[in-house]
């Protein structure tokens, strides 16, 4: 899950289920390109994942 902080100034309404805010498109174009650098390095290491276990077991190999 990602947190984001935004500024109390943005809201518009706050209750129990749920948040309104009025966010100007600078603020979303900003989170938007941070929502895509967070999920391509996912996608990165997802790929690698296999490539670190490996690198992990045979280090592990060494210490033992």
């Amino acid at each position: 899950m990602t947190r984001v902080t935004i500024p109390k100034r943005y809201l518009v309404s706050l209750d129990e289920e749920s948040v309104v805010l009025d966010l100007p498109e600078s603020v979303l174009a900003s989170l938007q390109r941070d929502y895509e650098k967070v999920k391509k390095a996912k996608g990165i290491l997802q790929h690698k994942k296999e490539a670190m276990l490996a690198h992990l077991d045979t280090v592990r190999g060494e210490w033992e």
